[in-house]
């Protein structure tokens, strides 16, 4: 970055009226509303497992208003890549999930780690990261998130051929994909999609990030071939709405 750039930046942060910094952001001038929101800051701290968790506050605003979304229209939710599950259980605890009798929440994850054979290339230089995932503690974390919702379905196991291990819903009203991985992704959405009901939800947590880089040349592609357009947003999230 150029001198001249920093310089107005520093001009710009200078007089800003609002400021917000993180998850890869610095947006100034905002109203930031869900920052005002005592119960959904207080949850999101409570929840949170560390720094990094707690700094996915603007992610998780995301999460829970198109959550909510799927919570009055017709279908069960689904998550495919839950790591320790910290939106869901946001989501879950902000709306008072236990509540909504008829919905369910499906969980889909290995638990242990990309797939060696759907690893993106851009992943495959960073080991360490996909290390992570395969700690025995994040489904001990999982579980204890989520053990006051009896509506919350946990399953563990490989994409695509986990969903063969129970009845998949008929109907889906919120998916979201975090499995950093466009070829899990893309195998996920070749099930699911197709059960999305009109008006629900797909939410991508890694399309605008620049290591989720093949996630969004493959799934723009992907959704383009079936006439849906990615909405990209600041978080590095994006999403699609079934129509």
């Amino acid at each position: 970055m150029s001198e001249k750039k920093q310089k107005q930046i520093m001009i710009d942060l200078s007089k800003a009226e609002s400021y917000f910094r993180g998850g890869g952001m610095t947006i100034i001038n905002k109203n930031f509303h869900f920052l005002l929101d005592k119960n959904f800051m207080e949850i999101n701290k409570s929840l949170a497992s560390d720094d990094k968790e707690e700094k996915r506050i603007w992610k998780n605003h995301i999460f829970c208003n198109f959550f909510d979304n799927g919570l009055h229209i017709e279908g069960d939710l689904v998550e495919c890549g839950v790591y320790k599950g910290f939106s869901c259980a946001v989501a879950c605890n902000y709306l008072n999930f236990e509540r909504y009798k008829n919905k369910k929440l499906f969980l889909f994850d290995t638990w242990d780690g990309i797939p060696d054979d759907q690893l993106d290339d851009i992943r495959k230089k960073y080991p360490e990261m996909n290390n992570k995932y395969k700690s025995e503690e994040n489904l001990e974390l999982v579980n204890e998130r989520f053990k006051k919702f009896p509506n919350v379905i946990k399953v563990k196991g490989k994409i695509p051929e986990s969903f063969k291990s129970i009845s998949l819903p008929d109907k889906i009203s919120f998916l979201h994909l975090d499995l950093n991985t466009h070829i899990g992704e893309i195998l996920a959405l070749e099930k699911l999609f197709s059960r999305m009901s009109k008006g629900a939800i797909c939410l991508l947590d890694d399309f605008g990030e620049t290591i989720g880089k093949e996630q969004m040349i493959h799934e723009k592609k992907w959704f383009l071939e079936r006439n849906h357009y990615v909405c990209e947003i600041p978080t590095g999230q994006a999403f699609v709405i079934k129509h």
